[in-house]
């Protein structure tokens, strides 16, 4: 099957995607994520901040320096918050 019709659609769907059970949505019971956070995207903006700086000017390089640090930090405290509110959590398979 090398070309996707309507007419194949529902043979191909299930090879690429696998079994799915109608009622399954959202996350396991054992699993736990961690809060969104915007610290990622901070990071990745104080990197390209930085880099640009290294090429073309040196209070770029210390504005993306000072926005990476605060990113890394954000993150770390808002790691370390959700660990201290997770509790002991030796519910699940850990």
């Amino acid at each position: 099957m090398l070309v996707w019709t309507r007419a194949n659609r529902p043979l191909i769907v299930p090879l690429v995607s696998g079994p799915h059970q109608q009622g399954d949505h959202g996350t396991p019971a054992g699993i736990h994520l961690p809060p969104p956070s915007l610290s990622p995207a901070t990071i990745g903006l104080g990197i390209f901040i930085f880099s640009y700086g290294l090429l073309f000017s040196i209070p770029l390089l210390v504005v993306g320096a000072v926005v990476l640090l605060v990113g890394i930090i954000t993150w770390l405290v808002d790691d370390a918050r959700a660990f201290m509110s997770a509790g002991d959590g030796h519910g699940g398979g850990h």
